[in-house]
């Protein structure tokens, strides 16, 4: 691929993980990583980790702007906040560990779960 072809596709791909993420609140990293593995040819583990990084910015704009907008709830913020930082921890860990192919079952499991979930709720 060539670099003006990078650019654009990365544009792109940022433009809709932004802007799912902004709009549910979260699903950036979800349609991250697939993108990034299909368009890209990116390595399992590779993607995965370049997807935290891609949408630690993306979470906190989004994050702020809903405190401005008064949407969020301070009384589970904090909790949720340290358990979410606690199992970030334990999940690089875990990570180095696991085959990329268990990697891969386990976030599309998860995916799919999630999606069958939405459907029902």
């Amino acid at each position: 691929m060539n670099k003006w072809k990078f650019i654009f596709f990365s544009i792109i791909i940022g433009l809709l993980v932004g802007f799912a993420n902004g709009f549910m609140g979260a699903g950036g990293g979800m349609l991250l990583v697939p993108l990034l593995t299909i368009l890209f040819k990116m390595d399992t583990k590779l993607t995965h980790t370049t997807a935290v990084f891609v949408i630690l910015p993306i979470c906190l704009i989004s994050g702020i702007t809903y405190i401005v907008k008064g949407v969020v709830d301070y009384k589970i913020l904090l909790p949720v906040t340290i358990g979410t930082c606690a199992g970030g921890i334990i999940g690089t860990f875990a990570l180095k560990k696991i085959s990329a192919e268990w990697l891969s079952y386990i976030f599309y499991g998860v995916m799919i779960f999630s999606g069958i979930w939405m459907l029902i709720k």
